[in-house]
């Protein structure tokens, strides 16, 4: 059992920031904790981002699922070449039946899989962070947010954003989503 598999309590804290080196402080405090950096995001106002022109928006990394759709299509296209490359060597004795067996068992489990995902994909309204929406409320900061931190942990990481001058620091619990509370709870 992993040590945190028990922990079904988690917390997004995040609170905003007048000074990028307020954020860069806070940032190296959570890293020297541990927390890993796709658990950190800052997010800022249209208008809080003129203010800050040393940030450049990047181009968004959370394409869990469209890298998942290509994996599975690399996969589809490598085993098929591979399983046709075995099937079409000369001398190697395979029976019609195991051949259409090797061609299409796994391969037909990836592509049910991918067109299955990605019409799940398409029918889900998209996950909206509703706690980095927070950052439309200010206009003259940007806010930091630490995700999925256990209450112990979401108390320290507050305390780190006092510290280092942020103001409207605010606890949430993380929400779930029912396939992930359903994972949870095994």
């Amino acid at each position: 059992m992993k040590p945190h598999a028990a922990l079904k309590e988690s917390f997004t804290i995040s609170g905003f920031f007048k000074q990028q080196g307020q954020v860069d402080n806070v940032l190296a405090e959570c890293l020297r904790l541990g927390i890993p950096r796709d658990l950190i995001d800052v997010a800022l106002s249209e208008k809080a981002a003129a203010k800050f022109s040393s940030l450049r928006a990047k181009k968004n990394t959370d394409s869990w699922f469209a890298w998942t759709g290509r994996g599975a299509l690399a996969g589809l296209l490598i085993s098929s070449a591979l399983t046709m490359a075995i099937i079409l060597l000369a001398g190697y004795e395979v029976t019609e039946k195991m051949a259409f067996v090797q061609l299409l068992g796994p391969d037909i489990g990836i592509i049910v899989g991918a067109a299955l995902g990605a019409v799940y994909g398409w029918l889900r309204d998209s996950d909206t962070n509703v706690v980095m929406q927070r950052a439309l409320e200010r206009d003259d900061a940007m806010l930091l947010l630490v995700y999925l931190q256990p209450p112990g942990e979401a108390a320290r990481i507050e305390q780190i954003f006092g510290r280092h001058g942020g103001e409207e620091v605010s606890l949430q619990p993380t929400e779930l989503n029912p396939a992930e509370a359903a994972s949870a709870t095994k």
